[in-house]
């Protein structure tokens, strides 16, 4: 993949194309209950437990994220998720905040999670900034959605998207290399199978929560959605778009 912009750019990008809350909410998937339960068992999650949810986002990981433990927070920059998180009634403190400025008292969670939002983080500051906050030990929990180019029809909507030249970051990218560049240890990657049942109009709504596409200007964006359209009409509704779900999980380094 090619034109990955920097940092900065990446910064300017996400706030830009994530203005949408509301919608975004709406189309993203949430994330299959296998994960969940490999973050509760690997973490031995438990209601005495201050977790944190950092880029939450609109909330779709920090309402299921809930139940398993006592104290949620979620952190966000963009004022449009924070709405959309705070209209949704979730019981968690939403903070503003963001990958290097995490609006927490040092050692003071117990498992943080990123969810469809490292990506976005300046690694090295990042992973410093968490492991801040974390309990000595304390868990840290990756995870994404990927759809599943395996499939045909989803590889022709990729390309379409012009994911292919357009993606934040390369789609399978293993991660491990960063988080053990910080003072993370006992990394684990694994993979689950996910799908989101959609109709045309809500496989439309989910490619416009792209966050390249939501910060294209009109003319530019209606020249994707009718290549979009092509893959799409072709499709039989109910549209199942499946995704594999990328996890991470590690360990905060105790220091001595």
């Amino acid at each position: 993949m090619t034109n990955i912009p920097h940092q900065e750019s990446l910064a300017a990008l996400a706030a830009k194309g994530f203005a949408k809350g509301e919608l975004y909410n709406s189309a993203r998937p949430d994330y299959p209950r296998e994960a969940l339960d490999y973050f509760a068992e690997t973490f031995r999650l438990s209601h005495e437990m201050h977790v944190l949810d950092l880029g939450a986002g609109t909330g779709i990981f920090t309402r299921q994220i809930r139940p398993y433990a006592g104290r949620v927070t979620a952190v966000e920059p963009s004022a449009s998720m924070r709405a959309s998180l705070e209209a949704s009634g979730v019981d968690a403190e939403i903070l503003d905040g963001s990958d290097v400025a995490i609006p927490l008292a040092d050692g003071s969670v117990d498992v943080a999670f990123v969810a469809q939002a490292f990506h976005w983080f300046d690694p090295p500051r990042a992973l410093n900034e968490l492991h801040r906050v974390l309990v000595p030990g304390g868990g840290l929990g990756l995870i994404w959605n990927e759809r599943d180019e395996s499939v045909g029809w989803v590889a022709g909507l990729s390309h379409a998207m012009l994911w292919d030249i357009k993606a934040p970051y390369q789609v399978g990218t293993d991660f491990s290399l960063q988080i053990a560049d910080g003072p993370f240890t006992d990394i684990e990657r694994i993979h689950f199978h996910h799908s989101q049942t959609l109709s045309r109009e809500g496989l439309y709504q989910r490619v416009m929560t792209t966050s390249y596409i939501s910060a294209m200007d009109d003319a530019a964006r209606d020249k994707i959605m009718k290549n979009v359209a092509a893959v799409v009409e072709e499709l039989t509704e109910p549209i199942v778009l499946p995704y594999v779900t990328e996890v991470y999980s590690a360990r905060a380094v105790v220091a001595v």
